[in-house]
């Protein structure tokens, strides 16, 4: 009985501690919070009252249009945007983006290899009515009319990349640095079946 009532006495303290520091946030927040903003709120609202309705309402008609005319003119752009971007692309759009890389990376360089290469062996099979297997081995080996710089180019195509070593090499060290529109003109002639003059 005697425990019963200290914690009935323990509990009754904590609950008036409770209610005299909730008291006090009360009366700080009311003083420090409350008031002031319902003063700025006040203010705000005799500010706009003391505004002649006609400017509010041309105020409020100007920001709508404006609102109006950016997103029609910002959604057109949009559109036009994502029409870019969701335009089909096919295979002349691969080539030119393949071309522009080429001119500025060495792994670009190798993928036009790769990839002229494979055109070139798949034309010639299709022409000759060969697999592609040997077409592909005519060209790694040699035995097509093209300069020697352009057949080493494709031979780099149909091998692994292979990064260069040092930062100290310089163009022309390797297959990869030759011209590309003389690699272009060779491959355009060998696919229609043409030999050198």
């Amino acid at each position: 009985m005697h425990m019963w009532r200290r914690r009935l006495i323990l509990i009754l303290t904590l609950i008036a501690a409770v209610e005299i520091v909730a008291l006090g946030i009360r009366g700080f927040l009311a003083e420090t919070l409350i008031t002031p903003l319902l003063y700025l709120v006040w203010g705000a609202v005799r500010i706009f009252e003391s505004i002649p309705q006609g400017i509010i309402w041309l105020t409020f008609v100007l920001a709508a249009s404006i609102i109006a005319l950016v997103s029609v003119w910002g959604g057109r752009r949009n559109d036009a945007q994502h029409a870019d971007a969701d335009a089909p692309r096919g295979r002349v759009y691969e080539w030119q983006r393949l071309v522009a890389l080429a001119q500025r990376h060495d792994y670009s360089r190798w993928r036009m290899a790769q990839r002229l290469m494979l055109l070139l062996a798949e034309t010639m099979a299709a022409r000759e009515r060969v697999e592609l297997r040997v077409a592909r081995q005519r060209i790694a080996t040699g035995m097509i009319d093209a300069p020697q710089d352009v057949i080493n180019f494709l031979r780099a195509g149909a091998d692994s990349y292979r990064p260069r070593r040092s930062i100290f090499l310089q163009r022309g060290e390797s297959a990869l640095d030759v011209d590309l529109d003389q690699v272009i003109a060779a491959v355009e002639r060998l696919a229609r079946g043409e030999n050198r003059e």
